[in-house]
């Protein structure tokens, strides 16, 4: 690839007496006016970072309007390098260090989520009069196995019925199943699981299918968990030889399975999200109920617990902190939005709302001296395209962070560590600064961002944010100028 040199222009002036070459001369002019752009200061303590860093953003698929960059000295507070530093700019999922800071701010890093299992009347006998009642408190991360402790603390001390109803409690948060800002028309993956204060695996639900015994029979098909939430419609067949593929839709209380496997295949899974997540997770607990041998006489019902209920049994997630380095791991939408919620709820009245989620977090940034100009919060996750930040914003974030005792060590472990041995760590495993990064991606069509921290060869640290706002370099071409501008960090970062 190509690079923009002062050669360039110093040829321009050449090419242009001879108009031989107008091409020629056009993209050596505009290097040449990328170069005095991005000029920081030819006093510059960092030349060779500053010369591979322009020589990077010189790249023809960049577009240099909405192209931003932000590289800060922690140790002295000196801004190193800084290309449209203040200029607003969709972040995609690196919005979630914005939310992942927040959460640590409000919630502390040793906040656990409770889900409860209440009851309205008293035990007779193997009898528990009264209704039954799941309380939720916005995990994101209660499974099927969780439940089931629900259920085998019943069965072991002797219930084997439940005379009245069995209630879904998930007034935490509000009715909103989705952020405000996200389009209304959903798709049915797993990226895009709908919200509950009381949820489970992820809001998500797996179609498996195997091969029959006998060519010409429908595929054996099954969901996990197993569940009254739905209904399989099986149009699949078994066949001896072809293409094998099959495909999953959701319609309202059925799932319809279609395709064909050979009798050679492997299981097969699909993955999708739930059209209604607090009645799947209490009809799913119903079905566990049923399996134990545990009667319910009433119907399942979402309704919020009586005064007068009484808990039975506690289930509490793992630590905040842990939590978070899923979600920054896997860039999980779902999380990122569930504990937005739950900010808002423990830190104001219930419901948890989004609205109040992101005033709160507007908040905790501008109490971190974050300059709040061109910035629009609309998700925790990033997956809304009406989100703004700025380079700046996210480097002063970053700074302050790691300036907390009380939650800084936690921020920056839930972040990747890129180029190390760690899962979904891969990328810039042979680079010079594998290993002395801790990163958040962030992409969507046409864009891609990383920000995060570096370490240079003698231990100090840089804070970092760059956006390729409509870029045409494709997913692995941007990361290519990215991975350039880290490695720069990490290897020229060294004051001369």
């Amino acid at each position: 690839m190509t690079h923009c040199t002062y050669q360039h222009f110093l040829g321009s002036v050449q090419i242009l007496l001879s108009f031989n070459n107008i091409k020629s001369f056009l993209y050596t002019l505009t290097c040449s006016l990328l170069i005095v752009t991005f000029h920081v200061s030819a006093e510059s303590p960092y030349p060779l970072l500053v010369q591979e860093v322009k020589s990077a953003l010189a790249t023809r698929c960049l577009d240099t309007n909405q192209t931003a960059v932000n590289i800060v000295n922690i140790t002295n507070g000196e801004t190193v390098f800084s290309y449209n530093p203040q200029t607003p700019l969709l972040p995609a999922s690196t919005l979630k260090v914005v939310t992942t800071a927040a959460a640590l701010h409000y919630l502390s890093p040793e906040y656990r989520f409770h889900t409860d299992l209440l009851t309205t009347g008293q035990r007779v006998g193997d009898t528990l009069q009264g209704d039954l009642i799941l309380k939720g408190g916005g995990d994101p991360k209660l499974n099927t196995e969780q439940l089931l402790y629900f259920v085998n603390q019943l069965k072991e001390s002797g219930v084997q019925k439940i005379a009245g109803r069995l209630l879904a409690d998930v007034s935490f948060f509000d009715s909103y199943d989705r952020a405000p800002a996200w389009n209304e028309t959903r798709t049915q993956r797993a990226y895009d699981a709908r919200l509950s204060a009381l949820s489970l695996n992820y809001n998500t639900m797996t179609v498996h299918a195997r091969p029959a015994d006998q060519l010409g029979e429908p595929l054996r098909v099954w969901l996990e968990p197993e569940t009254s939430y739905v209904r399989i419609d099986n149009h699949t067949k078994t066949t001896k030889k072809g293409k094998s593929s099959i495909a999953a839709r959701r319609y309202e209380s059925n799932v319809e399975v279609t395709g064909s496997l050979s009798s050679y295949s492997e299981e097969r899974m699909v993955l999708m999200n739930v059209e209604d997540p607090s009645r799947y997770t209490i009809a799913t607990f119903y079905t566990q109920l049923q399996k134990a041998g545990i009667s319910v006489a009433g119907g399942i019902e979402i309704a919020p617990a009586p005064p007068n209920a009484t808990r039975l049994y506690r289930h509490t997630s793992p630590p905040l902190s842990m939590i978070l380095k899923e979600l920054n791991t896997y860039s999980n939408n779902f999380i990122a939005e569930q504990i937005l919620k739950t900010i808002a709820a423990q830190e104001t009245n219930i419901p948890g709302s989004h609205a109040e989620g992101l005033r709160l977090v507007n908040e905790f940034l501008q109490r971190s001296n974050v300059n709040m100009q061109g910035i629009v919060l609309k998700d925790a996750s990033g997956l809304s395209r009406e989100n703004y930040f700025t380079v700046q914003a996210m480097t002063t974030l970053l700074t302050a962070m790691q300036k907390r005792f009380d939650i800084g060590a936690d921020f920056m472990s839930s972040l990747r560590v890129l180029g190390a041995n760690g899962v979904e760590s891969h990328r810039l495993k042979d680079s010079p600064a594998q290993g002395k990064i801790r990163a958040k991606t962030g992409t969507l069509d046409g864009l891609s961002a990383l920000v995060g921290y570096v370490s240079n060869a003698s231990g100090q640290q840089f804070a970092f944010a760059l956006f390729l706002n409509n870029n045409n370099c494709g997913h692995s071409g941007a990361d290519v100028v990215e991975n350039r501008i880290v490695n720069a960090i990490y290897t020229h970062g060294t004051l001369y």
